[in-house]
């Protein structure tokens, strides 16, 4: 396998069109057509994560946070933002990140099936952003376009490929008298039975189903066009609750135990009775407000700010501080798994987790 089949893997499970404006997820340094024999999966592209990762004699370190989030004005391998860089390349070590696209995706799902929630659902509400291929082809070649289409990337919505819409009609047209027309005689109008068939796609491979749908299409000058859509989507963070409420001693032991962290309590520590969960892992200070409005008895994250923490407190919302690293880390897992499970048809990659179980990183 190569550096790209890897990218297209981690974009089929969190697609880039996912992601934060503000963030940098996807192929941060390396060869996208590079060979790959052995994968390193850690949560942080760090200095120690990739020196662990040359180590290893890893040709591709995927990580969630990307190595690069703002744009660098000078490439300097004595500057410690650039270093870590510097040597992933020196040692032909690709690196490749999956963040805001993956936490859409799976961070917050997980760590509610961690604490055991039921009826989970999303904190927040967004949107994908992608476009829609319309094409007018004659009869009885909607289905040569449409598997053009498909084979280049479109037709995909969730785990559903190759989904299509197709309408019969009508199309005319005046045949030029210098054409070389797929049907009519130069210098007459026309009339065809036509089919107009659309399919959704990610913004970013129109021009390869450009290309797919010209290739395919009989007519001399093909009558296709693109319109940008957006779909709502499940957005950051989780909600969900327990069979029965939960507090005390109790309550910190339980989330300790599931999470694999002592934890720190924010806002008004200590809730004595919780039934109504909300979580969004990693940095959710941002989403305080949400929570409360959403119902929650408890806000469960990785970290907040001082000024996050007053906010919590006069909302009377307690806040389970989990730590970044744990409350990111059950998901991934899941994802280094599944581009285990996805490769294992090859048989000819090694995987390795960098990251070290939380349960060690911390002991009571």
């Amino acid at each position: 396998m190569r550096v790209r089949d890897f990218a297209n893997l981690v974009e089929a499970l969190a697609p880039l069109d996912l992601a934060e404006s503000w963030d940098n997820s996807g192929l941060q340094v390396g060869d996208p057509e590079a060979r790959v024999k052995r994968v390193a999966l850690a949560l942080d592209a760090s200095l120690d994560t990739i020196q662990k990762a040359i180590n290893e004699k890893a040709q591709l370190l995927i990580t969630h946070h990307p190595l690069i989030f703002k744009p660098v004005k000078r490439l300097l391998s004595s500057d410690p933002l650039t270093k870590p860089a510097f040597l992933a390349l020196a040692n032909n070590l690709a690196i490749l990140s999956a963040h805001t696209n993956w936490d859409m995706v799976d961070v917050a799902k997980r760590l509610a099936e961690v604490m055991e929630l039921r009826d989970v659902r999303p904190l927040t509400m967004g949107e994908r952003s992608f476009l829609k291929l319309v094409a007018f082809v004659p009869k009885g070649f909607e289905d040569k376009i449409r598997d053009a289409a498909a084979r280049a990337g479109a037709g995909t919505i969730g785990k559903y490929e190759g989904c299509f819409f197709k309408a019969p009609g009508q199309g005319g047209f005046k045949v030029p008298l210098d054409a070389k027309p797929f049907m009519g005689t130069p210098g007459q109008d026309e009339t065809a039975e036509e089919f107009r068939l659309e399919m959704i796609l990610p913004a970013h491979l129109r021009d390869q189903i450009a290309q797919a749908v010209k290739a395919a299409h009989p007519y001399e000058e093909p009558a296709f066009e693109f319109y940008g859509l957006s779909v709502p989507a499940d957005g950051f963070g989780a909600i969900g609750h327990w069979d029965r409420e939960r507090g005390g001693e109790e309550l910190h032991g339980f989330l300790s135990d599931k999470i694999k962290t002592p934890g720190l309590w924010a806002g008004k520590p200590g809730p004595e009775r919780v039934k109504i969960v909300a979580t969004l892992p990693g940095s959710g200070g941002d989403f305080i407000q949400v929570a409360k409005k959403a119902g929650a008895d408890l806000f469960v994250t990785g970290e907040i700010n001082h000024h996050h923490s007053l906010l919590a407190q006069d909302l009377g919302l307690p806040v389970f501080l989990a730590g970044h690293f744990e409350s990111e880390y059950p998901s991934f897992l899941r994802l280094a798994n599944l581009i285990k499970e996805a490769t294992l048809p090859c048989g000819e990659v090694g995987f390795v987790v960098l990251d070290e179980l939380p349960s060690i990183r911390h002991k009571p």
